[in-house]
């Protein structure tokens, strides 16, 4: 009976040294709002993620020793309006409605030398888009909704491009802070296509952030792999930030192409976007306003619009927030709305859409 007691006291203390070097943290964000939208006519509902994305998350760290870390990350979208996974996760690909995870699904190894990712993960050309844009790519405000329309949209949605926003099969190594200079940050991405069609990408960002200043650049590049296509993908960015104190003022510019043969038709779709963005802190309020747009010339026509967005939140503690949103997008030969799946907009048809919500993290 004593060594039945002193075995379990034993694996008691080896129990809780082994936590002591490891951790693991469920998380999420819950984020609903009533919501209405003019796609040629006016529509109301319920929508999910107006100030920042629902999702579920796993997450945990080993300490290795030596300072080698081992560490998992995995986070699923959620819709709360219906209970459902949110399978939402890229712009212009249906990819991912088999995934569970489908945000990210990553492990990694890290050390003093900087970080060794593997699995899904945001694309470095995508990170400049959510990081600058002061209202995170979410809700009607979003500044990807000028992201992508006419030809471009269609030779996109036709190779099943899914590197737009995140990429599976990564192989990632991202620059330790402060190693290889103050501010210095940036990230290295290969991603196997794996007989994929779009899938195929590689590209990398570089930033430099210190005390109010942040500008950031980054480049990255898909193949189709699709034997009913020859598309390649190039998409660039450089976006910057100054913090003034009393408000913070953020700039963006973007160029997507597409070049090559599809459905008959050859050429070059591009597309160049472009935002200018300011957010105000005062109190446990927030103000937010955006300005941008976008022109190129598809295979097709020339596709232009522009998108002005006003937000407000106000935070009733560090975890719950309520906010607002009003956004408007000007169309000129362009179908662009400001919530895409709300009804169908013809070109050249303006959109505007307002929601009124909360998010909760956890």
């Amino acid at each position: 009976m004593k060594k039945s007691v002193l075995a379990l006291a034993a694996l008691g203390a080896f129990a809780g040294a082994a936590s002591a070097q490891s951790s693991v943290t469920m998380f999420g964000v819950v984020d609903l709002n009533v919501q209405t939208v003019s796609n040629n006519e006016r529509v109301y509902g319920m929508s999910t993620d107006g100030m920042a994305s629902s999702r579920l998350g796993f997450r945990g760290i080993e300490d290795l020793g030596g300072g080698l870390k081992a560490s998992f990350w995995l986070e699923m979208g959620i819709a709360p309006d219906t209970g459902r996974s949110n399978t939402n996760g890229n712009w212009g690909s249906g990819t991912e409605n088999q995934l569970i995870f489908n945000r990210r699904s990553t492990v990694s190894l890290s050390n003093q030398w900087g970080e060794l990712r593997l699995g899904r993960d945001y694309t470095a050309t995508f990170w400049s888009w959510t990081v600058f844009d002061p209202f995170g790519t979410n809700g009607v405000g979003a500044a990807t909704n000028l992201a992508l329309g006419g030809d471009l949209q269609a030779a996109l949605a036709g190779t099943t491009y899914g590197t737009l926003v995140r990429a599976n099969n990564m192989v990632q190594y991202i620059l330790p802070g402060g190693v290889f200079g103050p501010g210095l940050y940036g990230q290295l991405q290969i991603s196997a296509g794996e007989g994929s069609a779009g899938n195929k990408y590689w590209g990398g960002r570089i930033g430099y952030a210190a005390g109010p200043f942040d500008i950031a650049g980054a480049y990255g590049q898909t193949d189709c792999l699709n034997t009913a296509c020859t598309v390649d993908l190039d998409n660039w960015n450089i976006a910057g930030s100054w913090n003034f104190g009393f408000m913070k003022l953020s700039g963006f510019f973007s160029s997507i192409s597409a070049e090559g043969s599809l459905g008959g038709l050859s050429g070059t779709a591009g597309r160049d976007n472009w935002f200018v963005g300011v957010s105000a802190p005062f109190g446990q309020w927030n103000f937010k306003a955006s300005y941008g747009g976008t022109n190129g010339k598809d295979l097709l026509d020339n596709v232009d619009a522009s998108q002005w967005a006003l937000g407000v939140d106000y935070n009733l503690s560090k975890r719950t927030a309520l906010y607002a949103t009003w956004s408007s997008i000007n169309n000129d030969n362009a179908a662009f709305s400001v919530a895409p799946g709300w009804g169908a907009l013809s070109a050249g048809n303006n959109s505007t859409g307002g929601s009124i919500g909360v998010r909760h993290t956890f």
